[in-house]
Formats: C-alpha cells, sequence, structure tokens
C-alpha cells in the first residue's frame, strides 16, 4: 500500500466508527435510561398503615 491508500482506509475507517457511535448513542437515547415507562406507577404510600384517614378536628372536651 502506497501512502495515499493508507490515508484513504485509515479516514474510512474513522468515518465508519463515527458513525457506529453515532448510532449506538441513538440506540442508548431512544431505548436507554430516559425510557421508564417499564417502571410500574407508584400511587403513594398506600401500604402505609392510617395513610388514608383524614384528620378530622379532635372531639371537644368535656368541661369538668
Amino acid at each position: 500500500m502506497d501512502d495515499r491508500q493508507k490515508e484513504n482506509s485509515t479516514r474510512g475507517t474513522a468515518i465508519a466508527a463515527t458513525v457506529a457511535a453515532l448510532g449506538l448513542l441513538f440506540v442508548v437515547l431512544i431505548w436507554g435510561p430516559g425510557r421508564v415507562d417499564h417502571v410500574e406507577s407508584n400511587p403513594g404510600p398506600s401500604g402505609t398503615p392510617g395513610s388514608t384517614i383524614k384528620s378530622n378536628a379532635p372531639p371537644p372536651a368535656v368541661p369538668q
């Protein structure tokens, strides 16, 4: 190979590597950590005792 062929080969490899890296970046951005629809929704502390009870005012004190 002469120098021109080596340069073209290196340039082609660099372009192919760049295209592959951009493709991988695209895949990560589309299907990566940004997609959270696979996580089950969390409606709140439904398992906590008393979490659904509303706080009403206490009864009036009995006069003595």
